[in-house]
């Protein structure tokens, strides 16, 4: 559907391949509008907090002295294997495709040391003030730069 309607708006002849087209109209394949979706509402989490029955369902990976310790990580979730779906559940696909993001999306805030996810966690603190990541790194921010990331991927030069 999506390869048909490329062609339509450049008017193209039917059997035109559509790679260079979605690239040239600067439109994501199937995959990328769903990754899209899952990483922009888990920053939007960890931003702000907000709301709080979805930010329950990620949780911050406890601070190691790694190499990639300096980074915002997500814990993997416990393993569901009776469940056939659970891959594809936000919860899995969050820390999947989050973990996957360069270091430069998962600055954490300077101010703040990482907190023990069960310190996120608390509904007794404020959740604004445990947001673990970079402050300067706002919302419109992150938009741009994660629409060119998946734009690159999708389309490597």
């Amino acid at each position: 559907m999506q390869n048909s309607l490329a062609r339509t708006v450049v008017k193209a002849p039917k059997f035109t391949l559509t790679t260079p087209i979605l690239k040239s109209l600067h439109w994501f394949k199937i995959n990328e509008p769903i990754q899209y979706k899952i990483l922009y509402l888990t920053f939007k989490l960890l931003y702000t907090t907000q709301p709080p029955y979805m930010y329950d369902l990620i949780s911050l990976q406890t601070a190691r002295n790694t190499r990639s310790s300096s980074v915002v990580t997500l814990a993997r979730p416990p393993s569901r294997s009776s469940l056939k779906n659970a891959s594809r559940s936000f919860r899995y696909a969050s820390h999947y495709l989050w973990n996957q993001l360069n270091h430069s999306f998962r600055q954490p805030r300077l101010d703040l040391p990482l907190p023990d996810s069960s310190l996120l966690h608390s509904h007794l603190t404020c959740r604004v003030s445990s947001s673990p990541l970079l402050s300067s790194i706002t919302p419109s921010f992150f938009h741009s730069k994660l629409k060119t990331f998946l734009f690159l991927k999708s389309y490597p030069p």
